[in-house]
């Protein structure tokens, strides 16, 4: 089994057992949804196999996030307890897949993504099956929260981030990716082209470029050309 073959068995294991209630409730994000994203075949090919699924949801309170995660043993899933293996405290087990959960309000748990708001005001329905769909991300949407990720925790080493192996593999696999980001909103065009241009000037990232490319210097090329395009945009 490749590993999109891979991705989309464990987001439809998800979904299933969330049932058409709770997906209504939820937005599907991070790097499982990179295969959905990528339109080019080749890229789609090349996608990572990642460990867990992500959904964001709104809750107006720890209360209600506690009254969300009973509903979500009802349907499966169990609390996963944080330990030294860096499973958040969003993280719930359905089987033997993780599954992190997470509020669009940092009062919630601590923590969140700045575009995980509006991230969900823009998903649109994806189907993954025959009468089984998603809230999924919009590609441009996915760029900017897996920058905003990339700021939180990457700690400036491109090499070792798999949010920049992601925000990669959809600039290289999706061509239709710059002019989406050219008809954003203008605080989210500007800011994906800020962070674009501060991710470039890193020592380090043309080898992030080579290692993405397997040395292939036409994708490499192509790559760049379309973030340079990105950049300009928000200028």
């Amino acid at each position: 089994m490749i590993n999109r073959e891979i991705q989309l068995d464990m987001l439809q294991r998800v979904a299933e057992a969330l049932g058409p209630d709770l997906r209504k409730k939820m937005t599907f994000v991070g790097g499982c949804t990179t295969g959905l994203l990528v339109t080019d075949e080749f890229t789609r090919e090349q996608i990572r196999h990642t460990d867990d699924v992500d959904l964001i949801m709104h809750v107006m309170s720890y209360t209600s996030y506690s009254a969300l995660q009973q509903e979500l043993q009802a349907h499966g899933f169990k609390i996963e307890v944080p330990d030294d293996d860096g499973a958040p405290i969003c993280a719930m087990k359905l089987g033997d897949l993780r599954v992190d959960f997470m509020p669009d309000d940092e009062n919630i748990l601590g923590f969140t993504n700045r575009w995980y708001r509006k991230a969900m005001e823009t998903s649109t329905y994806f189907n993954l099956a025959p009468e089984l769909s998603i809230n999924l991300i919009s590609p441009v949407y996915f760029i900017a929260t897996k920058l905003e990720a990339y700021n939180g925790r990457g700690k400036g080493d491109p090499l070792e981030s798999r949010d920049i192996e992601d925000i990669l593999n959809l600039v290289d696999g999706r061509p239709e990716l710059v002019n989406e980001i050219s008809t954003a909103e203008n605080d989210l065009k500007i800011y994906i082209s800020q962070q674009i241009e501060v991710l470039i000037k890193l020592s380090d990232f043309d080898y992030v470029i080579q290692s993405h490319t397997y040395g292939d210097k036409a994708r490499e090329d192509e790559i760049y050309e379309r973030l340079e395009k990105i950049i300009e945009i928000g200028k």
